[in-house]
């Protein structure tokens, strides 16, 4: 592994032990910087901002601990890791250089096999944060993409950040909504239901239905200006401390196109445009958090239809690092653009377990607490994961509240069905114990189909619905490339001209496929 990009400053006195140092680190390959001393060190960590310290303690001028306590004062939000190389191994001076803010410590004489391995890893933790860093600058930029001002706040109504359209909304500066009072930008309707007190109840107990509803308050810009306004709260999963956003719209224009509904059709047509782009943005947002690339590999075939223009059902597939793979149909709530909100809350959840390599029992209960803490009473996410190992022949199920599960063998007939045992995700904790994971036998000329509760209860203009009698019918004889198509064929010829009365999604995944 090359970390080239990585800079590290050494700074030691001695000659030959710079000299060692460098070989080490050109061995490894990083950038190096030097210096001889404590003072000729800051001057440098201040010009160059290197990514690594190697710190002496024993310099004139100024010595180690000094120079590492002058450094951490300088390092801001960015993390520097500082390691102490010295000869002065005694208990004391372990303690005193890594209080005064170093990381670690290494004595010399140095074994390079120790320090390579300590590099490596620090370099390693570098490389994480450089990739948390580049994600939360792209969370950034998709937050000031959004039109909707946002707002996130902490349970005692202080603002913690703000997107650009906040900053356009209240009429500042994104930095002057640091640190201000949310009850003094969005105010209480009078004689209306008071959000805070709401806010306030839920933050007591959080069984209360409060985050999700849409309250309509009063806006009070930086200037003083009021204006009309709708604000939705939600929770954000974060570990440290309790956090929330308030997703804010300006409803002004709104209002006055309403008092001019009656005699204003060019009004109201602008309005609607509005809203049109605003779903579409909303679309596209939520179709980018999703990997379509991972759905068109060898071995997975998959259809969607939704019933309106966006679909509850999320059909996710993507490989670990080792060949694993991994995927998910899920079966939101409800239709719309509420349904799909709710099942792309897991959607990055996802990705991240596949990245983990999570066991099927640690993803679940994963994804089942974050959706238990951000969905509304009474929302919830039905869901088939399945992980095949095809380098072990191995394959784990966990079904909660889809249809069965079927596995197809090569003439298209049945050979097993996989009863969902338990509940959605999102209604309840749960611990692991709780958590049935179903075992897959291995037949690699054999298929396995999951589908939404879509599928099976299709009706047709007559009324008769799909049911599995239909999907096993339209597999029947056919081979394992053409049967989705023939299912699908089928289906809408059950279907006629109307639509399913709920999103239909199917997931086809091959046990013999290679990765």
């Amino acid at each position: 592994m090359s970390f080239h990009k990585f800079r590290v400053l050494v700074v030691d006195d001695t000659q030959a032990n710079r000299a060692l140092l460098r070989a080490y680190l050109n061995r490894l390959d990083f950038q190096i910087l030097m210096a001889e001393d404590g003072e000729e060190a800051l001057e440098l960590y201040r010009r160059e901002r290197p990514d690594i310290v190697l710190m002496d303690l024993m310099m004139p001028k100024m010595d180690g601990f000094d120079a590492i306590r002058h450094i951490r004062a300088l390092d801001g939000d960015r993390w520097v890791p500082i390691v102490i190389v010295s000869a002065m191994d005694a208990e004391y001076d372990v303690v005193r250089g890594l209080e005064a803010g170093a990381d670690d410590y290494l004595n010399k004489p140095l074994s390079y096999q120790v320090f390579a391995a300590k590099m490596r890893n620090l370099a390693r933790a570098l490389e994480f944060q450089v990739s948390r860093e580049e994600a939360r600058q792209r969370e950034a930029a998709v937050s000031d993409a959004v039109v909707d001002g946002i707002l996130t706040f902490d349970a005692e109504f202080r603002v913690v950040d703000g997107n650009r359209s906040a900053s356009g909304i209240f009429a500042c500066a994104a930095d002057e909504l640091h640190d201000v009072d949310i009850r003094s930008l969005l105010l209480d309707q009078p004689g209306e239901g008071h959000w805070q007190d709401q806010f306030l109840a839920y933050v007591e107990d959080s069984r209360t239905a409060f985050v999700g509803n849409l309250n309509e308050v009063v806006g009070r810009r930086m200037n003083g200006d009021r204006f009309p306004c709708e604000v939705c709260v939600s929770e954000l999963p974060v570990v440290d401390q309790r956090l929330f956003i308030a997703v804010v719209r300006d409803i002004s224009e709104r209002k006055h196109m309403d008092r001019q509904l009656a005699d204003n059709a060019e009004r109201l047509q602008h309005y609607h445009d509005e809203a049109e782009a605003e779903a579409e943005l909303a679309k596209d947002i939520m179709e980018r958090h999703i990997r379509g690339e991972a759905l068109e590999q060898q071995g997975i075939r998959h259809f969607v239809m939704p019933t309106h223009r966006f679909s509850g059902d999320i059909v996710l597939a993507a490989r670990s690092r080792t060949g694993k793979l991994y995927a998910m149909l899920a079966d939101a709530t409800g239709h719309g653009l509420a349904a799909a909100m709710s099942g792309l809350a897991i959607v990055n959840d996802f990705y991240r377990a596949v990245e983990e390599e999570m066991s099927v029992r640690r993803m679940v209960l994963m994804l089942n607490s974050a959706l238990t803490e951000l969905l509304p009473q009474g929302r919830f996410v039905s869901a088939g994961l399945v992980v095949l190992d095809r380098p072990h022949q191995q394959g784990s199920l966990w079904l909660g509240g889809v249809p069965d599960v079927l596995q197809i063998g090569a003439d298209g007939s049945v050979q097993q069905r996989f009863h969902a045992d338990q509940l959605p995700l999102g209604i309840e904790e749960w611990q692991a114990e709780e958590v049935n994971v179903q075992t897959l036998d291995w037949n690699p000329r054999s298929q396995l189909l999951l589908c939404s509760d879509g599928l099976i209860e299709a009706e047709g203009p007559d009324g008769k619905v799909f049911g599995f009698d239909g999907v096993e019918q339209a597999l029947q004889g056919t081979g394992s490339v053409e049967r989705l198509d023939a299912l699908c064929h089928v289906l809408k010829t059950h279907l006629g001209d109307q639509p399913g009365h709920d999103d239909i999604s199917m997931l086809l995944l091959d046990l013999g496929a290679s990765a």
